[in-house]
């Protein structure tokens, strides 16, 4: 008797070892999702008065983070607790929900088949815990406004009004997630008064973070009473802070502040007007000072500064440049050119020289324009001008050459505030032929009095611009794929600005060229009309 009971104890040990799962070896694969059997509740329950909430399947399933992907809507008062079973997915919480509620559960693709990772799709879990089950839906549609394009995986938000509501603070009560469209729908919703946003969650926090995350609205309240599936957002970029300086960077010859977003003017006060020295910004957001000086003494100014969407800050500031050694090499001086090298120029030409440091000295006789390799041209002071703290040098030039212009440099021809001077070099253009490029015309229909027309290339690069123009033509346009959108200027300041979630303040309405996908083609020596409407 007692060797029985020992084989029989061995036999349920072999046997508890073997009845683990393992993913079949051959046959046919598995295309199928796992099918939803049973739920507890059942779908559509009403009165339902239990803490947990389960989902049972046809076949072995694995989860993959239930905590970001089962969205509950609305969102329970305690998170929930998963066990995984092999063919059942349990969710406990530790507080009842709420009473007369109606709870959406979505588990978007976080169930899967053990086999294929085949997603269990569509999969949702309705019950209420009243009498009722609610039944409105809202949907719609989410866009980027600057490309007009459709954003996935944006969350779109209902929240109860009331005095202290921000998105910035608070979870919304109905939330859902766009597709790849960029559409979206809330269904199961109650009637009553809603306000409206939409954010790029990307900590998934549900917490909206606007110096890092694009953001829409919808003005007012959402009166929901019937159905609503009409719904346009569009995210746009904000800041609510005002703008400050991250990290600073000292050298021999420079002292840069680095910004924590792109700055887009900005001012200068000197506390001892003998300290004075040369600055600009290197990039959107590095503000470079110069050591024109070659001093190693205390430096204090005042920096203000203004970001795109008119955040301001002024900063009380003192610096040294470092103590000059060995080890350090300043970077020579270095430009770029617009159009670059080898590229065409029409005979009215604009050449571009965007400087790596403010130059002090232009040597006009050491810069020499040549038409056709051997007709030297003469230069003006009007001619060229300076922008950007004499970083960068425009020149302009009607000349009657036939095939090409050069811009020959002198060793020296430019020398920077640290005394460093250019290298000697030569660009070469050539004479634009219009029939290798095209036209594109066409009309803006609009009430709007003042706009901007912005032709882009096909990854919504800027590439040219007319103001104010109902009947716009672009001409020497490169053979390519473009786009065409529309901004209504409503201040009339030239430029877009954008809006503010916290003053409940749209940004300005930008509209896009949208047949063909939006893609305008562009061939040599062809003219092409497009009209586009921005109401």
């Amino acid at each position: 008797m007692k060797q029985a009971l020992v084989l029989f104890a061995i036999i349920t040990v072999l046997l508890n070892s073997c009845s683990q799962y393992a993913a079949p070896i051959g046959g046919k694969k598995d295309t199928l999702a796992p099918v939803l059997v049973v739920s507890t509740p059942i779908n559509k329950q009403k009165n339902y008065k239990g803490k947990t909430v389960e989902v049972f399947f046809n076949e072995y399933i694995r989860v993959e983070n239930p905590n970001q992907k089962v969205l509950i809507t609305p969102e329970p008062e305690t998170p929930f607790k998963a066990k995984i079973r092999p063919t059942s997915l349990r969710l406990t919480f530790e507080k009842p929900f709420r009473d007369s509620t109606t709870y959406t559960f979505n588990f978007t693709d976080a169930v899967k088949d053990i086999t294929e990772n085949n997603p269990a799709l569509s999969l949702k879990l309705v019950f209420s815990t009243g009498n009722t089950i609610d039944s409105l839906r809202v949907g719609g549609k989410v866009t980027d406004l600057q490309t007009g394009q459709p954003t996935l995986n944006t969350v779109v938000g209902l929240y109860i009004p009331n005095d202290t509501l921000t998105p910035t603070k608070t979870k919304p009560y109905y939330f859902t997630r766009t597709d790849t469209s960029g559409v979206f729908l809330l269904e199961n919703v109650k009637d009553g008064r809603y306000k409206v946003f939409a954010f790029d969650d990307k900590n998934l926090n549900f917490i909206l973070n606007p110096n890092t995350e694009k953001a829409a609205f919808l003005p007012g309240d959402l009166n929901l009473t019937t159905n609503n599936d009409t719904l346009k957002l569009q995210l746009f970029s904000f800041y609510n802070t005002p703008p400050r300086s991250i990290r600073t960077q000292q050298l021999v010859t420079t002292y840069t502040y680095v910004f924590d977003r792109g700055i887009e003017n900005y001012t200068i006060r000197f506390n001892n007007p003998q300290d004075s020295i040369p600055s600009y910004f290197r990039t959107p957001n590095e503000l470079t000072f110069f050591n024109s000086r070659a001093t190693t003494d205390t430096i204090r100014v005042k920096i203000s500064v203004t970001d795109s969407l008119k955040n301001k800050t002024e900063l009380t500031q003192k610096f040294k440049f470092r103590t000059p050694t060995r080890r350090e090499t300043p970077e020579a001086v270095t430009f770029t050119a617009k159009p670059a090298d080898n590229g065409d120029v029409d005979r009215k030409m604009e050449v571009v020289l965007q400087f790596s440091k403010p130059i002090k000295t232009l040597t006009t006789d050491s810069l020499q324009i040549l038409s056709d390799s051997t007709n030297r041209l003469p230069l003006s002071p009007e001619d060229y001008r300076w922008e950007d703290n004499q970083t960068r040098f425009i020149l302009t030039k009607t000349t009657n050459a036939r095939n090409n212009i050069f811009i020959r440099l002198g060793k020296g021809a430019f020398i920077s505030v640290l005394n460093d001077s250019t290298k000697a070099g030569e660009l070469n253009y050539f004479i634009r032929d219009p029939e290798k490029y095209g036209v594109l015309t066409g009309r803006i229909n609009t009430p709007a009095k003042q706009f901007i027309v912005e032709l882009l290339d096909e990854n919504f690069k800027l590439v040219d611009k007319q103001i104010n123009n109902p009947s716009y033509r672009f001409v020497n346009i490169k053979p390519g794929r473009y786009r065409l959108r529309v901004i209504i200027d409503e201040n009339g300041n030239g430029r877009w600005d954008s809006g503010n979630l916290i003053e409940n303040r749209l940004p300005e309405p930008i509209h896009f060229f949208t047949r063909n996908k939006g893609i305008i083609l562009i061939k040599q020596n062809f003219d092409v009309s497009q009209d586009i409407d921005a109401f």
